[in-house]
């Protein structure tokens, strides 16, 4: 199942895939190879500190990240 998301960062968008993960950038789809979406999807905080509990599930940073769907998709990746 393809899944997609609006990354609230400007003009950013996202894929899944399989559990693999996709930004589109400059009209085409690259592999997320710095876990963006996956970072987001799971509240990954990189600003804090290294064992830290609030590490992960940070509910500010799964706000950043939405699904959304196909056609909202191909409307962001037209005004990209």
């Amino acid at each position: 199942m393809i899944r997609y998301y609006k990354i609230h960062d400007p003009n950013v968008l996202g894929m899944s895939e399989d559990r693999k993960y996709y930004l589109y950038i400059n009209g085409k789809w690259e592999k997320d190879s710095n876990y963006i979406i996956f970072g987001k999807l799971n509240g990954y905080d990189p600003y804090e500190p290294e064992g830290s509990p609030y590490g992960w599930g940070s509910t500010s940073v799964m706000d950043e990240i939405e699904e959304i769907s196909e056609e909202e998709a191909k409307r962001i990746m037209e005004n990209i």
